[in-house]
């Protein structure tokens, strides 16, 4: 917890846009324990997942920006395969929009689209008659050599940078408020059942009052990579092991990633998307 960048309420981006070559690793495992893959992601010029397993590289440098996101659909709940899908099908057709957006721009767009995204949950909910759904929300819009990232649930984005993994993003869970609030200590909070209690997520609820995503301070990809990923890694494999992963550099580093979550126990569905600049 004492490694999360506190979230800034403007963005500003010092580097004018120019074509970038990065390198996209995606990787998508259901694990040991589940029987379907609630995780789902939106990779540009990949798309969104189609297999319950997979793991794909690719070289882009047709452009200079892109979006990528990975929605984790809430276990345990009705449908939560569904909400992630909802989700990212959202955000395809967002992605336009958003990759011809200035990032002073960005913010409302992403709440634009989290809005919509909420409200098709909440619809699929009510037509299905089911209990609560929802999926989370970890994203990252990249202009020129800046990654802009939001965040909505607990799904998080790393920057690996020196050789130094700092989460970037916050978790939006009851955890980290009472962390705040100095009711647990970051190892309590690490521990707690309370680490996965949402205090936010697509399909809150079918208004999605104050449902806002969380904005930060953008990071630069010509000098560290950006992990986007579901607690699917996390839960499994901890900082280090993380960095000792990404420190190999190997272009397959999400299919790494999701591997050596299954070997750890598999316990969830586990997503990874690794971005570099070349």
């Amino acid at each position: 917890m004492g490694s999360m960048m506190n979230f800034i309420h403007k963005l500003t981006g010092k580097n004018a846009p120019g074509k970038q070559c990065i390198s996209v690793s995606v990787a998508t495992n259901v694990g040991s324990i589940r029987e379907v893959n609630e995780d789902n992601f939106y990779a540009d010029r990949i798309g969104v997942r189609r297999l319950e397993s997979s793991a794909e590289n690719r070289l882009f440098k047709h452009s200079d920006r892109y979006v990528f996101a990975v929605c984790d659909g809430m276990g345990g709940e009705a449908f939560g395969d569904t909400a992630s899908e909802i989700a990212v099908s959202a955000l395809s057709e967002y992605a336009v929009r958003l990759k011809k957006t200035e990032p002073e721009g960005l913010p409302e767009l992403v709440n634009e689209y989290a809005s919509e995204a909420n409200n098709r949950i909440c619809k699929m909910v009510d037509d299905r008659k089911a209990s609560l759904s929802g999926s989370t929300l970890a994203m990252v819009c990249t202009v020129g050599k800046l990654a802009y990232i939001f965040n909505i649930g607990d799904s998080r984005v790393y920057y690996y940078c020196g050789g130094k993994l700092t989460q970037v993003t916050e978790d939006q869970t009851l955890a980290v408020k009472k962390l705040k609030a100095n009711i647990y200590t970051e190892e309590e909070a690490k521990l707690s059942e309370d680490a996965h209690k949402l205090t936010s997520f697509l399909g809150v609820d079918s208004r999605g009052i104050g449902l806002k995503a969380l904005r930060y301070e953008p990071v630069d990809l010509e000098k560290g990579l950006v992990l986007i990923c579901s607690d699917g890694l996390t839960d499994m494999c901890g900082d280090e092991e993380i960095a000792e992963l990404l420190s190999m550099n190997d272009e397959c580093s999400a299919g790494l990633l999701a591997d050596r979550a299954c070997r750890n126990g598999g316990h969830d569905n586990v997503t990874c998307i690794v971005i570099k600049a070349l």
